[in-house]
């Protein structure tokens, strides 16, 4: 804020150290007032404990899911790594992840997989959108929970996890829609846009679940077993039996 002196020169006013304090103040009391409502729940009863302890085993019991931080180093590009030192080893594990043994393979999946998950709803002018490392890191969760066979699965799985992600975006951004529009008009055209191409995404999402379904029945062997019995007196006929005719004995 600037203000003018004697001589016309604009002049800085200092704003006290003070002002900001007490800016600071309502959000201080806001915090301590939420951590005081955090500070008064009750325990878990006797039934919610017993839950949360098999939800405990169950979950300790699963594979963990890789993850990968990502490092935005400007004209240097981007840094994929884990949060140990095992360079070799997380290797291994994204390229089991994957179903590959291709790195190349690998690289090329995180890359646009980074891309695909990137928060692009930042103004970023024409420049790449900012990494999102929670949705990379579900989209990796969602291939490892699939465990691709091979390269095919594993696009497979990629593309099941970016259109969930579109999927759930285009259910908040349909629910804004009905909620900030009146149904008229524009209002209509926005709803009805909003609305078929949530149903496609709906509809592409079972169809991968279907196609990875389909691949991996393709090359089973389908063994019918059927228990024939035979009784005293009785006679066991394998094979296609026809009668034909009407009252009386069957024709041959």
């Amino acid at each position: 804020m600037k203000k003018e002196g004697k001589t016309g020169a604009p002049s800085k006013v200092w704003n006290s150290p003070q002002s900001s304090t007490v800016a600071d103040k309502p959000k201080a009391a806001e915090d301590q007032a939420f951590a005081d409502k955090l500070a008064k729940r009750l325990p878990p009863n006797p039934v919610e404990r017993a839950e949360i302890e098999k939800a405990r085993m169950r979950t300790k019991a699963r594979a963990p899911r890789i993850a990968m931080n990502i490092d935005e180093r400007g004209s240097a590009g981007r840094a994929f790594y884990p949060d140990h030192s095992d360079e070799e080893g997380h290797r291994y594990r994204l390229a089991d992840t994957f179903g590959t043994r291709s790195l190349e393979f690998v690289y090329s999946m995180l890359n646009g997989l980074r891309t695909a998950t990137a928060n692009h709803s930042l103004d970023s002018d024409f420049s790449p959108a900012p990494a999102n490392q929670v949705e990379l890191n579900a989209a990796l969760a969602v291939i490892g929970g699939v465990q691709p066979k091979d390269e095919v699965e594993a696009m497979l799985a990629a593309h099941m996890a970016l259109a969930n992600i579109a999927l759930l975006d285009l259910f908040a951004r349909t629910r804004g829609s009905i909620a900030g529009h009146r149904y008229e008009g524009n209002g209509i055209k926005r709803l009805d846009v909003l609305g078929n191409l949530t149903n496609k995404f709906m509809r592409t999402y079972t169809m991968q679940v279907e196609a990875l379904a389909r691949k991996r029945r393709k090359g089973e062997q389908n063994i019918r077993v059927e228990h024939v019995h035979v009784h005293a007196g009785g006679q066991a006929i394998v094979g296609n039996v026809s009668h034909r005719g009407g009252r009386g004995t069957p024709k041959k």
